[in-house]
């Protein structure tokens, strides 16, 4: 899987750090947390997957 690189604001990495604590039980899965937040965000959007292949 490629890897991004991503700078995020003080307030944002806590949330996600405290969401995916709760949520997944583990810090590890944070990727998958924002991986399916992208995905809502750009099918939000009318962006879907297929269009990027």
């Amino acid at each position: 899987m490629p890897k991004t690189t991503l700078t995020l604001s003080e307030p944002i990495s806590k949330m996600l750090k405290v969401y995916t604590a709760q949520v997944k039980s583990s810090l590890r899965a944070q990727s998958q947390v924002v991986e399916e937040a992208l995905l809502e965000f750009f099918e939000k959007r009318g962006f879907k997957t297929k269009d990027t292949k």
